[in-house]
């Protein structure tokens, strides 16, 4: 029976193998070897040309090695959690091609028929996707500054006209006082004058109320990963792991985009300034309902009384295109209800170089209850000839 068993597990390897090949959407399989070891089985020609690696170089335990060592550790983390799990899991990644930043949505499973020691990696491209919505959010970020912009107008222009038109009012009232009813209809014009007077003052109170309750909502919130997400921007920013750079391991609830955007941004100029050390503090204003996230670096630092204004303006008198900078972000982060600072270097964490602070509406989530420990490999329902 067990015999049986095998050859059944070689060919239902063999199916899955004819039908990966078959598809242009980079593929592979791994599968848990006894000695909790990690090795791949197959690779398509569809990732074998997206990497950059020949055919022949995508199989066996070694192949892990052809890549970068934090895109490795990433892949490996995220392999171990779905053999853990019963779900598929689903992620998606930043990758340098050609000088481009290139994203893709992986999404890890694992096939009926091996007992739960193999996964099947399928990996799509959504950079189109993904600039579509970093585009939006800057188009969002523009209109809503624009949007504030003519409603502090209104605002000034509604609270300019009110108080003399108030005055106007008054002085109306005093006369009409002093006015006898005339047969040439003065009075009456001063009373038609007063009533088109109070009008006035009823729809610029109201223009005022209108204006006040358009002020912009809190976006959605969502449930945000926070260390998945800087773990995987460490791969892009520092993938042969030079730097040693410190995540939070923690969830929150906020604005995904924006967080996304930002953090990527600060730990890309950080990784360009500093001398070997990152870190990415979380914490929590829970009062005001906001979370900070600090990314700070051990490199020159910037001079002493450096704002954020003169950061943006050093960035905007830059030729060329340097992607959405610090004046981007400072934009996005204030048209989400938040705030963009650069904070004073603080020597107790011999982080002499840069700190920014990104403050959002959220909260941090309470821990998750800890996985369940991936079951023990058994060498009898291994793949032979795998």
């Amino acid at each position: 029976m067990a015999k049986q068993e095998t050859f059944d597990t070689i060919d239902a390897m063999e199916r899955l193998i004819a039908w990966v090949d078959g598809i242009d959407v980079p593929m592979c399989v791994i599968a848990l070897r006894p000695g909790d070891r990690l090795e791949f089985v197959h690779a398509n020609a569809a990732l074998s040309r997206v990497a950059g690696i020949p055919l022949t170089e995508l199989v066996g335990e070694a192949s892990l090695g052809k890549f970068p060592r934090r895109m490795v550790d990433r892949f490996e983390s995220n392999i171990r959690q779905c053999l853990a799990g019963h779900e598929p899991t689903s992620y998606e990644e930043c990758t340098m091609l050609d000088g481009k930043e290139t994203w893709w949505q992986t999404t890890l499973s694992k096939p009926s028929g091996f007992g739960g020691k193999v996964v099947l990696s399928v990996t799509a491209s959504i950079t189109g996707a993904k600039e579509r919505e970093f585009a939006a959010a800057e188009a969002l970020a523009d209109m809503a500054e624009r949007f504030d912009e003519l409603r502090l107008f209104t605002t000034m222009a509604a609270h300019d006209a009110r108080s003399p038109l108030a005055t106007v009012s008054s002085l109306i009232e005093l006369v009409l006082e002093d006015v006898e009813d005339d047969a040439d209809g003065k009075s009456e014009l001063l009373r038609m004058a007063f009533d088109t007077v109070d009008e006035a003052l009823t729809q610029i109170t109201a223009t005022l109320e209108r204006a006040h309750a358009l002020e912009r909502e809190t976006p959605p919130h969502s449930a945000v990963d926070l260390g998945r997400l800087c773990v995987d921007i460490a791969a892009m920013v520092d993938p042969e792991k030079a730097l040693a750079i410190e995540t939070p391991k923690a969830h929150v609830e906020c604005d995904e985009v924006l967080v996304q955007m930002a953090v990527r941004n600060l730990m890309t100029n950080a990784a360009r300034f500093c001398d070997h050390h990152i870190t990415v503090a979380l914490s929590d204003d829970a009062p005001r309902g906001f979370v900070h996230m600090d990314v700070a670096d051990d490199g020159p630092g910037l001079p002493e009384g450096t704002t954020l204004q003169d950061l943006t303006q050093k960035g905007e008198e830059r030729s060329g295109a340097h992607g959405f900078g610090l004046r981007g972000i400072a934009k996005l982060v204030t048209s989400r209800g938040g705030a963009f600072e650069v904070l004073k270097t603080d020597g107790a964490e011999n982080m002499s170089g840069a700190r920014f602070r990104i403050a959002l509406p959220g909260r941090i989530l309470p821990r998750p209850l800890p996985a369940a420990a991936p079951p023990a490999p058994d060498a009898s329902i291994a793949v032979v000839g795998l």
